[in-house]
């Protein structure tokens, strides 16, 4: 059993498995097609003429406006938007952007690593980043190249230079029918939470992840109100390093597969379907489970708000040399009390029990949350998010503000360096067994953006267990089940124009279960600092770092804290 703290994701590309052969084939047919038809820059952009720069209030004093490159759309009275579905000629034509930045930090620690005795250090860390941006009607890329370099200049810890890499696409092959999403990442991940989970740790403590993502999709939704969709996501992971391979050990290779096909009708009032599922998990090319299912939904609209639909069919599962047809039933509801607030839940009765989805988002022009909640297979580790995405909750607020898609880009992106954001929060560390699993996780974000500052509170609770039937009899729990809680607090503040103060707490509490209650560990990080802008692209911050370390492991418990400040800098070009 191993664990991984996520970063970037980073993925090694691998030949397509059987469920993607036939929707890449035809993803490849229909783009001869298009090709055929669509004249490349057809159509103008507004952009070409300059237009007045757009002030956000949101923005702190001294962060350039966002260019007005389209007209408000505001959420008042907006038809809402349909992904797939036909529309008029968008006024979009091909626009990059590239810019970049590096970063030198100097850290002193009275301890350069907490599983060590002790050890004051002084450390180096240089992370050269390059990013590119391109939008367009029917191509969005974004894209990220750069290293990470640690020098400890006391040798508490082993120097590494690593490269990190990350890129994600969305294409519309052809318009409101066919789309391919994918991306690729590459990155140094921890290998267990029962250790330091700092980013600077030793080798010997990090695996070296590669993950490679595809997902065609063909999506058509008719006036008529037949919907149609066949979308496969597949995730392709290969790791590297000490911990790797063995008994107990992280799989060296990993592929997951979920497949989806439904055909309804929206509900008005009545509405009817059929849909299928086809999820597959390997562990270095070998099956660890395969659940396949098929089942019939009716719904009804009860209003605008609230729609509700009935689930029933059959499901097959294959795991632990066992397979076994049983009932697949349930119901999914979607309510939308207020124009910016919406609930989707679905509950089943499965296999193994009872089984549960659901997410209720709520965006104000100001603040904005989410709570998320699920019981299911953990049929694709690489795709479990539970930290939180800083970028999406800011995209909603800036799209209640009224601002079109490209605005908003900008504006997030210009909200994140002002107020030196992450995109994402840190993810609690993921487990990798060789044997199925049964996933109950809970999240929640909520985020608030003012005028000089931004407020987050972040959470989320994950049990792994041992995936059974109902009627299996009760055996000891085996290793690598744990149940894991943790979340972050942060605020930020400007001072002035041109300085902020900032301060987070974040901890991350994992226990075993079964055959691992001896094992836990609790990671705490108190900080606290300062930015000042020394010019447009030249940012300087000061901080302060407590970091706590609590582990139990194999009946032998220990603690550890250090203290540490360090002096950065950025330049952006």
């Amino acid at each position: 059993m191993i664990g991984h703290r996520p970063g970037s994701l980073h993925h090694r590309p691998a030949a397509p498995r059987r469920g993607t052969l036939a929707a890449l084939l035809l993803a490849g047919v229909c783009s001869v097609q298009a090709q055929g038809v669509r004249i490349p820059g057809e159509m103008p952009m507004p952009g070409d003429v300059p237009l007045p720069a757009v002030p956000d209030p949101a923005l702190p004093p001294g962060v350039p406006a966002v260019p007005n490159i389209g007209p408000l759309v505001g959420p008042a009275g907006a038809a809402p938007v349909v992904p797939g579905a036909a529309a008029g000629p968008a006024p979009v034509a091909r626009t990059l952007y590239l810019e970049g930045d590096i970063t030198a930090r100097l850290t002193a620690t009275d301890r350069g690593r907490l599983d060590a005795p002790s050890g004051k250090d002084l450390i180096l860390g240089v992370s050269p980043r390059l990013y590119a941006r391109s939008r367009g009607a029917q191509l969005n890329v974004n894209a990220m190249v750069g290293l990470d370099s640690i020098k400890y200049f006391e040798h508490t810890n082993d120097d590494y230079t690593q490269p990190v890499a990350a890129i994600d696409a969305q294409a519309i092959l052809v318009d409101n029918l066919l789309f391919l999403d994918g991306g690729l990442s590459v990155d140094r991940r921890a290998s267990s939470p029962y250790s330091t989970q700092t980013a600077d740790v030793s080798t010997e403590e990090q695996v070296d992840t590669r993950i490679a993502r595809l997902s065609p999709r063909l999506e058509r939704r008719l006036p008529s109100g037949w919907n149609t969709l066949l979308r496969s996501d597949n995730i392709w992971t290969h790791r590297s390093g000490d911990s790797v391979g063995g008994l107990t050990g992280a799989p060296a290779r990993e592929y997951s597969q979920d497949t989806q096909f439904r055909l309804d009708r929206t509900p008005e009032p009545f509405g009817m379907g059929l849909e299928g599922s086809h999820e597959t998990l390997e562990y270095d090319s070998r099956n660890v489970m395969q659940i396949d299912g098929v089942r019939l939904t009716a719904g009804y609209a009860y209003s605008p708000q609230l729609t509700v639909w009935g689930i029933g069919g059959v499901e097959r599962s294959d795991f632990q040399n066992r397979t076994e047809n049983d009932s697949d039933y349930g119901f999914r509801v979607r309510w939308a009390p207020l124009e910016r607030s919406v609930l989707t839940a679905e509950v089943r009765r499965r296999f193994f029990g009872t089984g549960f989805n659901a997410q209720w988002d709520h965006t104000h022009r100001n603040f904005g949350f989410t709570l998320a909640g699920a019981r299911e297979p953990y049929t694709s580790p690489e795709a479990v998010q539970l930290g939180g995405n800083i970028g999406q909750q800011f995209d909603d607020l800036f799209r209640q503000r009224g601002y079109d898609q490209a605005q908003r880009d900008a504006l997030v992106r210009a909200a994140l360096i002002a107020y030196g954001l992450p995109a994402t929060l840190a993810e609690p560390v993921s487990f990798h067994v060789s044997r199925p699993q049964l996933n109950t996780t809970g999240s929640a974000m909520f985020t608030a953006l003012g005028r000089r500052s931004v407020f987050i509170a972040s959470v989320y609770y994950r049990k792994l267990t041992d995936l059974r039937r109902p009627d299996d009899p009760v055996l000891a729990t085996l290793p690598g089940n744990t149940r894991q809680a943790g979340g972050q607090l942060s605020a930020n503040f400007r001072l002035t124009p041109l300085s902020a103060l900032d301060a987070s707490y974040r901890i991350d509490d994992t226990q075993g279960l079964g055959a691992d209650a001896s094992r836990s560990s609790r990671d705490q990080i108190y900080s606290i600092g300062t930015t000042h802008s020394l010019s447009p692209h030249t940012r300087v911050d000061l901080s302060l770092q407590h970091h706590k370390l609590e582990t139990v492991d194999v009946l032998r418990p220990s603690s550890a804290s250090s203290n540490s400040a360090g002096i950065g800098i950025n330049y952006r070009f």
